[in-house]
């Protein structure tokens, strides 16, 4: 996500980089299902396992089970007024508000009994599952959140390493893409740089369309091919050491934009490998086959300094580059993305061997 663009990313806490999902209707058919029974029943069962003695009537109290119990009933309460509405269906509102309930909580309760019902709701939802599954994917709530429900309510599963040659492009953008093409420090070349960079076909790929749900993704794609180079410039770090963090285990990371990856360099770089350079010494280090970025901090944007076609540097022109934003290229030159003055001043160049 980039400012250069005219678009910023929304970071807050480090997670909320999609706009809040406005709950309107889409349409598909409800689902006819009593919700007010199911919570009920999946209250009594959880309590009769833990021992806990139920009063009779749908609104019993739960001795001894208040924290879970508040919870339960306030998305009982709401998901009945929205259904009974008729605006909105009710796997939809049953589904945003475990987000809801999740994201209050820090996502450090035990939510397994609720994900367990409401994957009983989506299993008998009538209407389209992948448009229910996009509506709380597409919502605003923390990554780690989104994919625990994406894991345990609509059972989606992710590829290991690609054995088949093509690689594998999320489209929610905090996910980590599947290459099939790598390299390494012991396997360095411009060939193989440029099959890197082509696998992930930057000028078509839905991962890094310019304006989709609102942003740009020239971080993301940064992201996506230093991890491919053995190089990683990481989307997640702790937020306390600037220490990478991998998914899924992104709970309390920070997720960076543009401008916080070039603070990173400055401050964390050194300790992963990455050293700044002049623009010469970037270009000739990416001809070589060795990764390298160059990064417009204060303007928030983000490239990947690719092998030159000729092997050569032009200093008019500037370094070689490959990137997503409003423009999304897989070779251009760095003077075609910013100004003169913003070139000379605001850019620096980063190289990792």
């Amino acid at each position: 996500m980039s400012s250069i663009d005219g678009i910023s990313g929304v970071d807050g806490a480090g997670y909320a980089e999609y706009p809040q999902h406005s709950g309107t209707s889409t349409g598909a058919p409800e689902s006819g299902i009593d919700f007010s029974s199911i919570i009920n029943d999946a209250l009594r069962d959880e309590a009769m396992r833990a021992g806990i003695t139920t009063g009779a009537g749908s609104n019993a109290m739960l001795n001894g089970f208040m924290p879970m119990q508040v919870q339960t009933q306030g998305i009982e309460q709401m998901i009945l007024a929205a259904a009974s509405s008729g605006d909105v269906d009710d796997a939809k509102i049953a589904l945003l508000m475990l987000c809801m309930m999740m994201q209050s909580g820090g996502g450090e309760g035990d939510y397994s009994m609720l994900m367990q019902m409401m994957a009983s709701m989506v299993d008998q939802f009538q209407g389209d599952e992948g448009t229910l599954r996009n509506s709380v994917m597409t919502s605003g709530y923390e990554h780690y959140i989104l994919d625990t429900i994406d894991w345990n309510v609509f059972g989606t599963s992710f590829p290991g390493p690609s054995g088949s040659g093509t690689v594998v492009l999320p489209l929610e953008f905090w996910r980590p893409t599947t290459p099939a093409i790598t390299s390494n420090e012991a396997d360095r070349s411009p060939e193989r740089y440029h099959s890197v960079i082509a696998q992930f076909r930057v000028e078509a790929a839905e991962r890094y369309r310019p304006g989709r749900n609102g942003y740009t993704y020239c971080n993301i794609y940064v992201w996506d091919v230093t991890t491919a180079m053995g190089a990683e410039l990481p989307y997640y770090t702790d937020p306390v050491t600037g220490e990478p963090r991998y998914f899924p285990n992104t709970q309390g990371a920070k997720a960076m934009l543009a401008k916080e990856m070039d603070a990173w360099l400055k401050t964390h770089g050194a300790t992963y490998g990455w050293r700044q350079v002049d623009e010469e010494t970037a270009q000739y280090h990416a001809n070589e086959g060795r990764p390298a970025v160059a990064s417009g901090g204060s303007i928030d944007h983000i490239s990947m300094i690719r092998p030159s076609r000729d092997g050569g540097y032009d200093p008019i022109r500037g370094v070689a580059i490959a990137q997503a934003g409003s423009r999304v290229t897989s070779y251009t030159y760095i003077s075609n993305i910013y100004g003169t003055n913003a070139r000379a001043n605001q850019v620096t160049y980063w190289i990792h061997d």
